[in-house]
């Protein structure tokens, strides 16, 4: 029997490449509620860290600068979120808009069945494991030792 998904010879490789299935699974569900799943996590962090700036979300989910840039954008031009006053005058934290908390709450119900979908083909010791897997790795890839 072929292995739909054999072993990849790099942790690197094989973890993008369940983040790219992970997130096909998710965007398949959000896709009716017009919203991606990177910007449904972005405005999840946003609507519980209200008023957070780009070094701190930048640092929580592990986005590059440009990147986490280019993402903000746009949901700026989606009226979805807006700056907010920071800590000091060189920085700026960013608030859920009206628009962007009902294109959250709207967003909702299609990420629980994408949850649910996932929880659904595991065992509860997989799906257990697999959060502790994911918390290993990203303390480790976050800590590198030069």
């Amino acid at each position: 029997m072929e292995v739909p998904f054999p072993d990849l010879p790099c942790p690197c490789a094989t973890a993008r490449r369940m983040a790219r299935l992970l997130t096909q699974l998710y965007d398949s569900h959000l896709r009716s509620a017009q919203i991606e799943a990177s910007q449904f996590t972005l405005l999840s962090v946003l609507d519980g860290m209200p008023a957070c700036n780009q070094q701190t979300l930048g640092r929580m989910m592990g986005f590059d600068k440009t990147t986490l840039s280019r993402n903000l954008k746009r949901l700026e031009q989606r009226g979805w979120i807006e700056a907010s006053a920071g800590k000091n005058r060189r920085e700026r934290g960013f608030v859920l808009t009206d628009g962007g908390r009902e294109r959250l709450a709207a967003a909702r119900p299609a990420w629980s069945q994408a949850q649910q979908q996932l929880q659904s083909t595991m065992s509860a010791s997989e799906w257990s494991a697999m959060w502790e897997a994911f918390r290993s790795v990203t303390r480790a890839a976050g800590n590198p030792r030069k």
